[in-house]
């Protein structure tokens, strides 16, 4: 493990690392990204890969220029299979606790609720944003509607001690362990790493997009 106190270009050198898990904040993806990319290590890195689309471009296409393995983590593909269908009007709530400041849930939350939907909202397009937030009780509405006439809407709740997670009624949380079963396949090349870069890519440029739209600033 690579902490803050460590240097990476020592590490990396002096272990001679074929692969690197990045678990930082999100605002360090990039720099950390690019760097091992550069001295030709393969990455595992946290979602999202950065917080620019334009970034993160970047770092696929060099990943790729480089012929290196860079995999987001896409957990919540394993619970993509549960939503069989989009319909006409379709609601996301999440609720937990989240005691620290950090009330940033487009990158903790959504961006998993993106990935669960990703096989609908790939072949549409985001037509409108609606937000609205209760900030003294944390809870946070965002209404998108799609090109298609669908609309879905999330509701998180950081101020709940009881954890759901319930997708037009259907409960997404499991006992399984799916992140041991998501690492085991990034690490025996039983992953199309195109498909996840490309899933990756659409899921920053769909929330940025949202995040535009109804001109969020944390």
């Amino acid at each position: 493990v690579i902490g803050k106190k460590h240097n990476l270009l020592r590490e990396i050198k002096k272990n001679n690392i074929k692969w690197i898990f990045i678990a930082t904040p999100n605002n360090t993806h990039y720099t950390i990204v690019k760097t091992c990319l550069q001295k030709g290590i393969n990455v595992f890195c946290e979602k999202p890969l950065c917080l620019s689309p334009s970034k993160a471009k970047y770092l696929i296409t060099l990943a790729q220029k480089k012929k290196l393995k860079l995999y987001i983590s896409d957990l919540y593909n394993f619970y993509s299979d549960k939503i069989k269908r989009l319909s006409s009007s379709n609601k996301v709530y999440r609720s937990k606790l989240v005691s620290e400041k950090d009330t940033e849930f487009f990158n903790r939350f959504m961006y998993h609720d993106i990935s669960i939907f990703y096989k609908f909202l790939k072949n549409d397009r985001l037509k409108s944003s609606n937000f609205n937030m209760d900030k003294l009780n944390k809870i946070y509405k965002i209404l998108i509607k799609l090109r298609k006439n669908k609309s879905i809407e999330f509701t998180y709740n950081l101020n709940s001690k009881k954890k759901n997670h319930i997708i037009n009624n259907i409960h997404i949380r499991s006992k399984k362990d799916f992140l041991k079963k998501m690492i085991y396949n990034v690490m025996y090349n039983k992953v199309d790493i195109e498909k996840n870069n490309i899933k990756a890519l659409f899921i920053i440029k769909f929330l940025h997009a949202i995040k535009k739209k109804v001109k969020y600033v944390h």
